[in-house]
């Protein structure tokens, strides 16, 4: 018996031996990828390639990425690996210009996983890709003006009035708050209105149905990281074992409440000046009135008097649900930082509100659209703190066809995933000398002038450009004015200095909320 136990053991432990060996020569073959083409490349580790601190949830995706940027430095681009699958990594600012602009034909897809059958909402603009993308891009663009802006604007002052007047007892007692969450009610508040058409006053009841359904989306956890990780590496393991980005519960509470919203406004006639009517809109008519008027509703979501295919509900829900996503977590969590900035740098506090002050008395002490375009510093100061804390650090591009870097031997074959670090060009002392130091005079017209465009994409550039630029600039920037009108804000015990970021979440954000002191200002 003891003979044949210690024949079984030997023969696992061959078996295991002979497993390992296969597994450690195909990493090491798949690791010649870059080496064989020439290509300047970072040395891999077994396994996991030069993304073991992000497996392993050391270090944000951003910071992970600006480190490979760091150790290709005089390199104008450079080949790693995620696991063994070749990723490529673009670094000088003229050739992302080709990129993003000129060679856009080459790289118009961003490479992410969409299954609409297994999730509806993974539809929307910012996964799609091809000419489903192209069209649907057509079609939402007129929805962004400067005109609708102006339709929605309303909406944004009435959620920064109240976001100033919760805060008015905490402000007389001088405590200390958890601002994170503060914005982010307020966002949530501003979304729900604008995409949703549904009143949630997440800022007067923190428990809010809808702010605790928008509160799961973006829950950083393990579980998310590792299906975010596989739906960016291994699309075809997700689709096989059909696992889903986003929990199903979520998934349905957003598509249901769409559709209700939709057919009560179409049954009894309703019109809203918001994105989700435009939206309705585009289902209907197929596009977008140049002049805004809103024609009889037919019901129907593919047939309209246009002739143009409109959409379904499905695509309707998920292109509000991709507005609540990139306006709600992009905007709240830029003016955190931005709080988080003007409360260590009491200087630039001061300066930005003495602006607001002279800008709202020019309005009679209003807020409006007018008075947002005429802050210049205030557009500085959001501007650096988007170059300091860049909300998505990566801009992701597949290769959709092959493309030979101009001035270089490099060919990157079809299918090839690219990564622009945004985080690491924002933090290069190239183009922003001293870059750890919060200087909004760094977007001085001077000083602009003085830089490479394309070192400074918090937004994207090109076909590409982040579609909701415009709405997500004017949320944040309401915001601020609606708090620094008021209140003045400092650093307090429990302010994280220095920051420390969470390494589970796609975008940049601050671990533990963050916390800072506020009273009430002396005029």
């Amino acid at each position: 018996m003891g003979f044949m136990l210690e024949n079984t053991f030997l023969d696992v432990g061959v078996l295991v031996a002979s497993l390992f060996a296969v597994l450690y020569v195909y990493f090491k073959l798949s690791f010649t990828y870059w080496k064989q083409r020439n290509v300047p490349y970072i040395k891999p580790t077994f396994l996991f390639g030069n993304f073991r601190d992000l497996i392993l949830f050391r270090k944000s995706q951003g910071h992970v990425f600006e480190d490979l940027y760091k150790k290709l430095d005089g390199e104008k681009c450079g080949g790693t690996y995620t696991f063994t699958k070749p990723t490529f990594i673009f670094r000088d600012p003229e050739i992302i210009k080709n990129v993003l602009v000129k060679d856009f034909a080459s790289f118009h897809d961003r490479g992410f996983y969409v299954n609409e059958e297994t999730e509806p909402l993974s539809g929307h603009l910012f996964f799609l890709c091809g000419n489903r993308w192209r069209n649907l891009r057509a079609k939402l663009t007129p929805t962004f003006t400067s005109g609708k802006m102006k339709m929605m604007f309303q909406t944004l002052v009435e959620s920064g009035h109240e976001l100033g007047t919760i805060l008015e007892e905490t402000a007389n007692n001088e405590e200390i708050i958890e601002i994170k969450d503060t914005l982010a009610r307020y966002s949530t508040d501003v979304i729900s209105s604008c995409a949703f058409g549904i009143q949630c006053n997440c800022l007067k009841n923190p428990d809010a149905e809808f702010r605790q359904w928008g509160r799961k989306v973006f829950q950083a956890s393990v579980k998310s990281a590792i299906i975010g990780s596989l739906l960016g590496i291994f699309p075809f393991l997700v689709n096989v074992l059909k696992i889903r980005g986003l929990d199903p519960k979520v998934s349905k509470y957003f598509r249901s409440m769409v559709q209700d919203t939709v057919n009560y406004r179409e049954k009894d006639n309703i019109k809203r000046n918001d994105f989700l009517q435009l939206l309705i809109q585009i289902k209907n008519e197929g596009k977008v009135e140049e002049e805004h008027s809103y024609p009889k509703q037919n019901g129907h979501g593919n047939k309209n008097r246009s002739g143009e295919s409109g959409f379904s509900m499905n695509s309707l829900a998920a292109q509000a649900f991709a507005f609540f996503l990139g306006g709600f977590e992009t905007s709240s969590t830029t003016m955190t930082f931005c709080m988080y900035e003007l409360s260590l740098h009491q200087d630039i506090q001061e300066r930005l509100r003495e602006e607001i002050d002279a800008v709202l008395k020019k309005h009679e002490g209003n807020i409006t659209y007018e008075a947002i375009q005429e802050m210049k510093y205030l557009d500085k100061v959001v501007a650096e703190t988007l170059r300091k804390y860049p909300v998505v650090p990566i801009l992701n591009r597949e290769c959709t066809k092959a493309y030979k870097i101009p001035d270089t031997d490099i060919v990157l074959e079809k299918g090839i995933r690219t990564v622009i670090p945004i985080l690491g060009l924002h933090h290069d002392p190239k183009y922003y000398p001293d870059p750890e130091r919060f200087d909004p005079e760094r977007f001085s017209e001077e000083e602009k002038a003085k830089r490479h465009n394309y070192v400074y994409l918090p937004f994207g550039e090109g076909p590409r450009i982040c579609i909701g630029m415009r709405f997500g600039l004017m949320q944040t920037k309401v915001g601020l004015v609606s708090l620094l009108s008021k209140y003045q804000f400092s650093v307090s015990k429990r302010t994280p200095v220095p920051l420390v970021f969470e390494t589970k979440s796609f975008n940049l954000s601050p671990v533990g909320g963050m916390w800072l002191q506020i009273k009430k200002r002396v005029k």
